[in-house]
């Protein structure tokens, strides 16, 4: 590995909001992101490739991973999500049968394998949409189709996260994400 950049930030962020609400949420959210980020190391090892570098800040985590066929980089992007929905479904299944407070590790689990999948770069779904579309067609289409198809799935997100704002009059987390995701298609519009 040849670079490893890290940000305290969140984990700080974390450990405030921990003090201050008395929470442990961002904590176990941290956690599970940590073990999404698990998921795609162990299918990047079984797959052959090699991972040239991790990074983990206020933008989340990510890996550069190299020597993977177009095939490998989808099965490697879609494990981490995998890692999330299998968690969401012990945790699911430990609130059921127990009638417990495991319901808040299931759903965390399950917005972040959902996030994770939609279809954005530098996201989990937008590395399996180039990746695909890196099979059929040339780099300046694969541009414009991932950023189209990214637009598509987030503009009605914004407008969900707007009303779910206006409605509640304090949940402005799914609003951040979804103009944060907005700042990552005009970015990554031209990294390929």
């Amino acid at each position: 590995m040849r670079r490893v950049r890290f940000s305290l930030f969140p984990v700080l962020l974390g450990v405030a909001y921990v003090l201050i609400e008395g929470s442990f949420a961002p904590l176990w959210i941290l956690l599970f992101s940590l073990l999404h980020e698990l998921g795609h190391i162990a299918a990047v090892c079984l797959l052959g490739g090699g991972i040239r570098g991790f990074s983990g800040g206020g933008q989340g985590f990510g890996l550069a991973v190299n020597g993977l066929s177009y095939g490998g980089e989808i099965v490697a992007a879609l494990a981490g999500p995998l890692v999330n929905l299998i968690l969401a479904a012990a945790f699911g299944l430990s609130a059921w049968l127990r009638d417990g407070g495991a319901w808040f590790f299931c759903y965390a689990n399950v917005g972040l394998a959902a996030v994770n999948l939609l279809p954005i770069m530098p996201l989990d779904g937008g590395r399996v949409l180039r990746a695909a579309l890196a099979l059929l067609c040339p780099l300046p289409v694969q541009r414009r189709i991932s950023q189209a198809v990214g637009l598509i799935f987030l503009l009605p997100l914004l407008a969900l996260s707007f009303l779910q704002f206006l409605s509640s009059g304090y949940n402005i987390s799914l609003l951040l994400i979804s103009l944060y995701l907005i700042l990552l298609i005009k970015e990554n519009g031209n990294d390929v």
